[in-house]
């Protein structure tokens, strides 16, 4: 009997053994399971710090530390990636008021590590006007540029037709005396001129100009003084192609223009900047730079038109307006580039 009673209490101890074995067998297997887990699916990311500072072409943001690779994003579209190692690495944003930006973990988790909104003038670039041609009743063109420059649209006496599709918001015209009266824009810095200036446009041509299927030139934007001008618009080119036309000193010196020699396809929307240093034109189309040219000159703002003007050289437009930014700063090629990203992105 009693071997009987010593049998049953070393069962429950070979029992107990067993049952502690098997649980860390079940642990091990656990912790193998989830490092492969978690080498597959990312593990959730660390903290991800910036630094930001203002620049004429927009907001200038610099990792201080990053815990894992990650999308930086504006409005939603990605303008560009770092990975764990970039502190210190910048990143150029062309802001505007109202802008988002965000930055994303690039592992499994898309996590949201920075949500930052943009709405004071020391984080957006050194813009005179921006107007993205918005679903509106009347006839204003809102400056998003925080400046105030908020425009007049015309045509024929009636306001021009406003619509949007994959691309964006856009204002339509169509040759027949419309344009939008931008107004007299006040030079920032109180002088008459100023030194630099970066016009970029998104626009599309939808006909020959004139209404009756010949050449004529159609302005993106002009303004004319007497016998002084700057502008971008259209050489007169066969329909369905066209050329441009960039100068901001013109006074009866055709030789001083930058005009392309490619022939751009008018139904295609078309991304331009046009920038100026003070010594030198250079203009870009889709972020391609497509020539220069040197002047040594002063660029007065004064009254601007967009999609025509007035008096004996109206220069009317066919065509949709999508987007235009004005600035009062020279652009680099980079940064014309990053700004050609964002345009066609929005």
């Amino acid at each position: 009997m009693r071997g009987d009673r010593e049998s049953r209490g070393v069962a429950p101890i070979i029992g107990n053994v067993l049952l502690v074995a098997v649980v860390v067998v079940v642990a091990v297997l656990l912790v193998v399971l989830s490092f492969s887990f978690l080498e597959n699916a990312g593990t959730p990311t660390a903290e991800a710090s910036f630094e930001y500072e203002q620049t004429p072409a927009g907001l200038e943001m610099t990792p201080v530390a990053l815990g894992t690779d990650v999308s930086v994003q504006l409005n939603g579209k990605e303008i560009a990636t770092l990975e764990a190692d970039s502190a210190g690495q910048t990143v150029l944003l062309p802001t505007a008021p109202g802008d988002t930006i965000t930055v994303v973990s690039k592992d499994r988790k898309r996590s949201v590590l920075v949500t930052k909104e943009v709405d004071d003038r020391d984080e957006v670039g050194d813009f005179i006007a921006y107007y993205t041609f918005d679903q509106r009743s009347d006839a204003t063109v809102v400056d998003r540029s925080g400046n105030g420059n908020d425009g007049t649209a015309t045509q024929d006496g009636e306001r021009p037709t406003r619509g949007s599709d994959a691309n964006g918001t856009y204002m339509a015209f169509d040759e027949d005396d419309g344009s939008v009266d931008m107004g007299d824009l006040t030079v920032r810095t109180g002088e008459d001129a100023v030194g630099e200036v970066t016009v970029a446009f998104r626009y599309r041509i939808t006909g020959p100009g004139d209404g009756s299927g010949n050449r004529a030139i159609q302005s993106l934007i002009q303004h004319r003084d007497g016998d002084f001008a700057w502008y971008l618009e259209t050489e007169p080119d066969a329909y369905p192609e066209h050329e441009l036309d960039y100068n901001v000193g013109w006074k009866n010196n055709p030789s001083e223009s930058i005009t392309t020699s490619q022939a751009i396809p008018s139904t295609e929307i078309q991304t331009v900047v046009a920038t100026y240093d003070g010594e030198e034109m250079v203009l870009y189309r889709n972020g391609k730079k497509i020539q220069t040219k040197d002047l040594s000159r002063e660029v007065e703002l004064g009254q601007l038109y967009a999609g025509g003007g007035s008096g004996s050289l109206d220069q009317y437009l066919t065509g949709d307006l999508y987007e235009l930014r004005l600035y009062y700063s020279a652009f680099s090629e980079d940064e014309v580039e990053t700004l050609t990203t964002v345009m066609e992105n929005g």
